[in-house]
């Protein structure tokens, strides 16, 4: 069972208990009532319980797009689901529980691989020969860590990866191994070179290095507080990191 179709039971079972619990999502948990009101407390843990199962659903709705990859004749149900995604907005539970049993029953004719799915991230054309080999055994590497849920160590990779394509476009661009002066020059003072020389890139490449560095900064110094990523959000770094690798060699694209 895939993890969209165990987070939609979950959505169903946490919708069934806030009904049975007449709970109304519509009305706040008044928090001065938590600590001497047991409705008040129950109230909130069914909303807390509802939150987090809606939340889970949200962040594998990307996996709806690989169902797609794996037979194309999931296509017609995936959009379906799609169309019914923002109307778990609701905050009325017979109107969410309608729409759930919707997607449960698209869901029950979609054809689903057996195990569950993996991302299988690719390396890039036109990576120089020289780096080729380490590029794509990082990224066999980011491809373990992702699909094992390590979201924190494919960010770091990500930031690897980048880093060796970085050094080798200052090597292609200079003729120089900066390495060899500053060897622990940071990606941002990388790009900075590289601006120098006339080498631009995607502006939304400093947020992607800031994201990197949050976790870099937090493996060294234990009092910052730990930036953990969603899977939905180390997913768009990924492929925004392959992204950037692949128009970085292609010819002139910078």
């Amino acid at each position: 069972m895939t993890d969209f179709k165990k987070n939609i039971i979950s959505l169903k079972n946490a919708i069934d208990n806030a009904v049975s619990k007449e709970i109304d999502l519509s009305k706040k948990v008044e928090k001065d009532k938590i600590l001497y009101d047991f409705k008040e407390k129950q109230k909130e843990y069914y909303i807390k319980a509802f939150e987090n199962a809606l939340k889970f659903v949200k962040s594998n709705v990307l996996e709806l797009n690989q169902l797609v990859k794996y037979d194309n004749k999931n296509l017609e149900g995936v959009n379906k689901i799609l169309e019914l995604i923002p109307e778990l907005e609701s905050k009325d539970l017979h109107e969410l529980d309608k729409t759930l049993k919707k997607i449960i029953l698209i869901t029950d004719h979609l054809n689903f691989p057996k195990g569950d799915l993996k991302k299988k991230f690719i390396a890039p054309d036109f990576l120089p020969i020289d780096i080729k080999e380490e590029i794509k055994a990082d990224i066999n590497e980011l491809n373990k860590c992702f699909n094992a849920g390590c979201f924190r160590s494919t960010v770091i990779l990500c930031g690897r990866l980048l880093e060796t394509a970085l050094h080798r476009k200052y090597f292609e661009t200079t003729g120089k191994d900066i390495l060899e002066k500053n060897p622990g020059i940071g990606l941002g003072n990388l790009i900075a070179k590289l601006n120098e020389k006339n080498v631009k890139f995607d502006p939304g490449l400093t947020q992607q290095i800031h994201l990197i560095n949050q976790i870099r900064v937090f493996s060294v110094h234990k009092k910052k507080e730990a930036f953990y990523p969603s899977k939905d959000q180390t997913y768009a770094m990924v492929l925004y990191t392959l992204d950037v690798l692949g128009k970085m060699f292609k010819k002139k694209s910078y």
